[in-house]
């Protein structure tokens, strides 16, 4: 696989979760949207959730991310995210679309918990 069908890949990817995620209620995105020059990371909090529990419930779930400020604690703060920060989830060369639904599914299920 090429460097340009790997950026594709990832776009795809990063597109398919931006989607999923924003279809959620209650879950914020942070960051450019996908048609603009950017990694294919995303970073996003679940309402009425900290970071550090919804990446737990992740974990649990086989889903690894990570959740905090990123050493941007200035970025952090002027959004209004706290100690918290929040979560961060990015596509790579061996992300799968698999992956990424099961994400979405499970963010949605985290944000309906009561």
């Amino acid at each position: 696989m090429n460097l340009g069908e790997l950026h594709r890949r990832g776009a795809a990817l990063f597109r398919r979760l931006w989607d999923g995620l924003g279809e959620i209620p209650g879950v914020q995105r942070f960051g450019p949207a996908p048609e603009s020059p950017r990694t294919p990371t995303l970073g996003f909090v679940v309402k009425g959730r900290t970071s550090t529990r919804v990446a737990e419930r992740l974990a649990a779930a086989g889903l690894y991310l990570s959740h905090g400020d990123f050493y941007a604690a200035t970025v952090i703060e002027r959004l209004g995210l706290g100690a918290e920060g929040l979560v961060r989830a990015g596509m790579s060369c061996y992300s799968t679309e698999d992956e990424v639904d099961r994400l979405i599914d499970e963010v949605g299920v985290i944000a309906k918990i009561r």
